[in-house]
């Protein structure tokens, strides 16, 4: 039997008192609340954690079982009815008794996830925002704490190969997961950390505002309302990019403008002299030939934005970054740091935000330069895109007419 110590240590993380044990059922008080557990789930538990090759913090595995955290992504109609007839959603296979069910956190998981001296900040940040609603109840169950917490669970029977292969039992919840999304059309996605798996394009601090002196294009402030209030950070990044890209064409025509008028204006030119209007062509050939993407994104910054004003910004998100920008870093399998020098700053801005974007949209098997949703890779964009967002905001402001009032 289970002692009290025992369990005050398994769950230590959640900083228990007053524990007593009657008729097998533990209590104590967390946060103020009443919780009871079993003597039979820390039984459980300890058997689970006696078995070698736990996979990460955000799953766990034991001989005929798997079960890994997931989260709902987007706030569609269907979200909300996915559990509308009951908290859980089972798939069985009555050939082989498989059995793969989506329901809050189990008991034994929770464990896993207290029975330490850190608990990961975003885990107990989720337990918490379910703690106000459990106040009025006498006595809740361990699991009612962080019943906001989903998860996939694999059972596998006992006779079967898969048993003890936790590969093949992950690799059963991953496919469970893609045929309940195609059902229900909710994308269910597999908490790879516990550090904030949502990422979204990060507001600023609240700031009074004045009344507008100036009217925006309309379809600019779109791609940048959807920017801010995506819930996908690739979709944020993309919808930025695509302000810069409005630019684009306007941006490279007046470069070929003015040199198209230079010989335009020449005193030796004539719409009769074949050589001349020769070369008039070879200049737009050239120029048609150098124009790529890159380069009218380069062009776009030269003629749009303040040099200075972009160089302080980014000098001051290095402070509060720790020099993100001005250290070189692998990104998406390139070496990439800003260079804030008169002549590089330009060049460099350009071909990091063109280096992302190209990793968002394109997709090549075997290429390093790709972005996996899910993956991690967010972290990466939610740090980028700070500075997309505040070259388009410059954009948006430069491109705005101003009021007659």
């Amino acid at each position: 039997m289970i002692s009290a110590d025992q369990a005050a240590s398994i769950l230590r993380a959640l900083s228990p008192s007053k524990f007593e044990i009657v008729d097998g059922i533990f209590r104590c008080q967390i946060a103020g609340v009443t919780v009871s557990v079993p003597a039979a789930e820390f039984e459980e538990y300890q058997k689970i954690k006696a078995l070698p090759n736990q996979g990460t913090d955000t799953s766990l595995y034991a001989a005929g079982y798997f079960e890994h955290a997931i989260e709902l992504q987007g706030r569609g109609p269907n979200s909300y009815r996915l559990f509308r007839d009951s908290d859980e959603i089972t798939l069985k296979h009555e050939q082989t008794g498989f059995v793969v069910e989506i329901s809050p956190i189990s008991t034994k998981f929770i464990m896993f996830l207290t029975d330490t001296d850190t608990m990961h900040r975003d885990f107990r940040r989720l337990s918490m925002m379910r703690r106000p609603i459990l106040r009025g109840k006498e006595e809740v169950l361990l699991a009612d704490l962080f019943a906001r917490i989903l998860s996939i669970k694999v059972f596998a029977p006992e006779n079967h190969q898969f048993f003890s292969n936790s590969k093949q039992l992950r690799s059963i919840a991953d496919a469970s997961l893609y045929n309940i999304s195609y059902g229900y059309g909710v994308a269910l996605v597999p908490v790879k950390s516990w550090e904030r798996s949502l990422h979204f394009l990060e507001g600023r601090r609240r700031e009074a505002v004045q009344f507008p002196l100036r009217t925006y294009n309309h379809e600019l402030v779109a791609y940048y309302q959807m920017a801010i209030g995506g819930e996908s950070l690739i979709l944020s990044y993309l919808a930025l990019y695509k302000i810069l890209e409005y630019f684009f064409t306007a941006a490279s025509e007046h470069l070929l403008h003015q040199k198209i008028v230079e010989h335009l204006v020449a005193p030796d030119f004539s719409h009769t002299k074949v050589g001349k209007l020769r070369e008039l062509a070879k200049v737009v050939r050239k120029f048609d030939q150098k124009m790529d993407e890159r380069r009218m994104l380069q062009t776009v910054f030269e003629q749009h934005i303040d040099k200075e004003a972009l160089r302080l910004w980014i000098e001051e998100f290095d402070k509060e970054n720790s020099g993100y920008f001005s250290v070189e870093r692998d990104l998406f399998g390139e070496p990439s740091r800003i260079d804030t020098s008169d002549n590089q700053i330009f060049p460099t801005v350009g071909a990091r935000i063109y280096h992302i974007r190209n990793a968002l949209v394109h997709n090549k098997e075997g290429e390093i330069s790709r972005f996996i949703p899910f993956s991690g890779q967010e972290k990466i964009l939610a740090k980028e895109a700070p500075l997309l967002r505040r070259i388009s905001e410059e954009l948006i402001l430069k491109s705005g007419k101003d009021i007659q009032l």
